[in-house]
């Protein structure tokens, strides 16, 4: 994984926290053709913007680097190890790579 890659990543997590631990929001998002389609089903279930927005940018993060992917970083950010394992994963090469590259 590229340093622009982590950090693109790493924003993506960052903006669409809000929905990381609701798996009926991220199952809609992962069942969206868009983000921009994952941002209005979500709006539409919860009628909260913010989690709405958080949706597009989780959408854009499986668009851009795939489920498997970004999956795996949720699940680090979430651990209570969380910080140490980001920073463990970031360290070493990993075969993570933008779609379409």
């Amino acid at each position: 994984m590229e340093e622009d890659d982590i950090i693109d990543i790493l924003g993506y997590l960052t903006r669409s926290k809000a929905i990381w631990k609701n798996p009926e929001l991220l199952n809609l998002v992962e069942s969206a053709p868009s983000p921009t389609k994952a941002q209005a089903l979500v709006l539409k279930s919860t009628g909260k913007k913010k989690k709405g927005v958080a949706a597009y940018y989780y959408a854009s993060a499986i668009r851009d680097f795939g489920k498997e992917s970004l999956g795996a970083l949720t699940a680090i950010l979430n651990s209570p190890q969380g910080v140490e394992k980001l920073e463990e994963l970031l360290t070493t090469t990993s075969p993570v790579t933008r779609r379409g590259k």
